[in-house]
């Protein structure tokens, strides 16, 4: 049975716009995936992202330069390290006294195995980092039309070959060899939008993960994928149309969603005068 609790009002004509973050948020909580574009704190705990905003940084401020230098990523990562440290998009926790260092180290390791890497899949050809998009696509809508809406995100590299064809990397940093999995519909969304960029789908798509025992990992985009994708997205406009955004039944990992505070499962009762009552001492 699907909870009574809402999170917007439904809007039929809202023109809506997709991310792969949103996309995906909304399959792990309905309510998490609306509430964060409305209360996100400004205060959130970025120390989990640290490390992957340093190397992806070091990666396109590389890739910028007509002829990438070598050994430039390695020679700016503790700068760029401090940048993200004390970075205006939120406060870094350390886990540890040793925290710190450790990161440090995992990012200045992963960039000297980052630009061998570089240096075979990307500079022989035409590379594009940091590749924002937002284009057109059309879903049915409620009334059963089809209606458009707007695919955006941004994507760490497009690559073209000789023969003018496109691939999509994303990089990874992560040492989790089963990390893929989590994140191959990511690339699905990205093949998406690709295809309408180009008009043609890439001919290849994969993760640049250095600190993994299989550091480039091709990942094809079968069809299936895409319709699966396809569906999903499908889906949350459609949800997003009708205001189908309630909590998510189970309370796993609710006590550290960073938007509980603003969830209406959590929303306590007024009281006789029409205030929240007072927590018990």
């Amino acid at each position: 049975m699907s909870s009574p609790l809402s999170v917007l009002d439904p809007d039929p004509d809202k023109v809506i716009r997709l991310s792969w973050s949103r996309l995906r948020t909304h399959d792990e909580c309905p309510a998490k995936g609306a509430l964060q574009r409305e209360f996100q704190s400004p205060v959130k705990d970025i120390r989990n992202f640290v490390h992957g905003n340093v190397v992806d940084t070091a990666m396109r401020r590389w890739l910028a330069f007509d002829e990438p230098p070598p050994g430039w990523m390695l020679e700016q990562v503790d700068a760029i390290f401090e940048e993200w440290s004390h970075s205006s998009e939120g406060i870094v926790r350390w886990k540890h006294p040793g925290d710190k260092k450790e990161t440090l180290e995992f990012c200045r390791e992963l960039v000297k195995r980052l630009e061998p890497i570089l240096a075979e899949y990307v500079l022989p050809f035409t590379w594009q980092p940091a590749v924002r998009f937002d284009v057109p696509m059309k879903v049915r809508h409620l009334n059963g039309s089809m209606r458009e809406i707007r695919l955006v995100g941004e994507m760490d590299l497009l690559v073209q070959d000789h023969a003018k064809r496109t691939a999509v990397w994303d990089l990874k940093g992560t040492k989790d060899d089963g990390y893929w999995r989590k994140v191959a519909p990511q690339l699905a969304f990205y093949a998406i939008a690709v295809a309408i960029m180009t008009g043609q789908f890439p001919y290849g798509t994969g993760l640049i993960q250095p600190m993994c025992s299989q550091r480039v990992l091709p990942v094809t985009v079968t069809p299936q994928a895409l319709r699966e994708i396809g569906t999903r997205i499908e889906r949350l406009a459609r949800d997003i149309w009708a205001g189908n955004l309630a909590p998510k039944e189970s309370n796993e990992g609710c006590a550290w969603c960073p938007v509980n505070h603003a969830c209406p499962k959590y929303a306590l009762p007024a009281g006789r005068g029409g205030a929240a009552p007072a927590a018990a001492a």
